[in-house]
């Protein structure tokens, strides 16, 4: 695992990335965009995103839990999304793809105020983990981590982002139950789970305040799923 942080570099990047709604062109539906896109190169949903264009809101991809039946319900896709430099503004909500033996690749894009989790299940027969990878992906502000793992992680590679400010929220929630624990705080730029593992490479992470930025586990940590 190859991890930094740094200091001029990540007020340089915090200006850029201030700056971008000047630049922006006109605002898309992440959502709309997903509901568009065909098949294509072995994927259910092969998406393009355009350079210049603001694509807002999360995306949710495979099944949910749910607790009143105890069973998972909905589909799984493969999702492959190019961003060619496109701006995610997921206005503090988060791509997601969970409970599912699926994949989502998605790399070059700059994703603002979310972020991305990986959301698996073993246990009782059923094994739904999904596979993927998040690459050269620029995060600013990103609400509870940057990228995050919940029993998933070992298929996943994550490789070359930046990640600035992660705010914290408070704390997470448990696994399955939407309860929330103390034992699960937020605020980490990069996030494992232990009852995952996670691949790492050459990923940079940065905190504007100092005292955050002097606490490593800010910037990586493994938390338990189940709290």
């Amino acid at each position: 695992m190859h991890w930094r942080t740094g200091g001029l570099r990540g007020l340089m990047l915090i200006v850029c990335v201030q700056a971008l709604p000047a630049f922006q062109a006109w605002a898309a539906s992440l959502k709309e965009a997903y509901d568009l896109a065909g098949p294509a190169a072995g994927y259910d949903k092969y998406l393009v995103l355009e350079t210049g264009v603001t694509y807002t809101g999360g995306l949710w991809i495979g099944q949910t839990f749910n607790r009143v039946t105890a069973e998972f319900e909905g589909l799984g896709e493969d999702v492959r999304i190019v961003g060619n430099g496109a701006i995610l503004d997921l206005q503090g909500q988060e791509i997601c793809i969970a409970y599912c033996s699926n994949r989502l690749d998605i790399d070059d894009c700059v994703i603002l105020h979310g972020d991305i989790k990986f959301r698996g299940y073993d246990g009782g027969g059923l094994y739904l983990i999904p596979d993927g990878s998040v690459r050269y992906v620029t995060f600013y502000q990103p609400h509870d981590y940057g990228v995050r793992m919940f029993r998933a992680g070992a298929g996943v590679l994550v490789e070359r982002n930046i990640v600035v400010d992660a705010v914290d929220t408070g704390w997470d929630f448990m696994f399955l139950t939407g309860i929330p624990s103390d034992w699960l705080p937020t605020g980490a730029n990069f996030s494992a789970s232990l009852q995952g593992g996670w691949n790492l490479y050459e990923n940079w992470s940065y905190h504007s305040d100092p005292l955050v930025n002097a606490d490593p586990l800010r910037h990586f940590c493994m938390l338990c799923d189940y709290g």
